[in-house]
């Protein structure tokens, strides 16, 4: 059986398309737990009408405390052999849970399968078909590496960016039991932190190519408009957990890269925000923290010019560099939604 974590934080408007998405699901041996993470419009009713009508979905409650602990409570009440996590306003692909647990039995060696990922806007479901997007910035290109494997490859590309939304794969049990749950202190980004404890500790992902089992993510203003600073902390937060696993030393030495990289774009959102002081500070701490000679500079630099520099010369430059693609990067984890 597959257990379906779907957090959910007033989303009532949404979460009927979810659940029907799951009925239609080819595959049907599975629950659903909604975990209403302190809704405060009509999700309990919504959910509860679905509840009555099809006991494989079930309605759990908790206090306000973001979706990281409500997959985690949704996971201790689960029962399925298998993980799909759902945001409550997103869908998957009709055969999505079929392939993908084929995959699963027939190679016992693999322990996550992800599909890839589309992007949808519109509230036609007619129109969605041809108005799909590979990403959020509708440029034709997909972001993700699509990479399977495990050990040091995988962790390598994880490690620089995420490599999958969170509704993409599907994960045996026995992998979360090993791995364990969520850190709740990472949201929005714990779900890619979760992937990378995954490979740290073994794991064999693969990537499944077929269109039929695709994520979909809707894209609207509540996911559009997430705070840049909160996703930058949370990823500087990321990195420092990161750097207490045991990872080889080049590992080790990449990631530090990359915190200094999220340290010194958060510098330069807390001066465009008008917070200079702080700014200042978070740009010589990525300098300091970086091993790197010119990125070192780049980052002293503009600490050196935020005071004199028009705000949008100051990201300017930054975004010729590695730097300005993290930026996309941040904004496009998959735990962008919440409030």
């Amino acid at each position: 059986m597959v257990s379906v974590i779907v957090p959910s934080y007033n989303y009532g408007h949404l979460i009927s398309e979810t659940l029907r998405c799951l009925q239609a699901q080819t595959y049907n041996t599975w629950e659903c737990l909604v975990v209403d993470d302190g809704s405060t419009d009509n999700t309990r009713e919504v959910v509860a009408g679905f509840a009555a009508q099809d006991p494989r979905i079930r309605y759990l409650q908790q206090a306000n405390q973001k979706q990281a602990a409500a997959r985690n409570q949704g996971i201790e009440n689960s029962r399925g052999d298998y993980f799909q996590f759902l945001d409550s306003d997103d869908l998957l692909e009709p055969r999505k849970l079929e392939l993908q647990i084929r995959c699963l039995e027939q190679h016992p060696e693999f322990d996550i399968v992800y599909s890839g990922v589309r992007y949808f806007s519109t509230e036609n479901p007619s129109e969605r078909l041809v108005s799909r997007r590979y990403s959020m910035w509708d440029d034709g290109k997909s972001w993700m590496p699509e990479i399977s494997g495990s050990g040091n490859a995988v962790l390598n590309k994880l490690l620089r960016n995420n490599i999958m939304v969170v509704n993409a794969p599907l994960v045996r049990r026995r992998t979360i039991e090993a791995v364990g749950l969520f850190n709740a202190a990472l949201t929005p980004v714990e779900d890619w932190e979760y992937w990378i404890r995954c490979a740290a500790q073994g794991a064999v992902f693969r990537y499944d190519e077929s269109p039929e089992s695709h994520a979909l993510v809707r894209s609207h203003p509540q996911s559009d408009s997430a705070d840049g600073r909160r996703m930058l902390r949370a990823t500087v937060r990321l990195r420092k957990a990161v750097q207490e696993l045991r990872l080889d030393s080049d590992l080790r030495e990449l990631n530090q890269q990359m915190r200094a990289e999220a340290e010194g774009l958060l510098g330069v959102e807390e001066v465009v925000n008008d917070r200079l002081a702080r700014g200042i500070l978070q740009l010589c701490k990525a300098a300091v923290r970086d091993p790197r000679l010119r990125p070192r500079a780049k980052w002293l630099l503009c600490a050196i010019s935020a005071p004199f520099v028009p705000r949008e010369r100051l990201k300017g430059m930054v975004t010729g560099s590695v730097t300005g693609s993290l930026a996309k990067v941040v904004s496009r984890n998959s735990a962008r939604k919440e409030p």
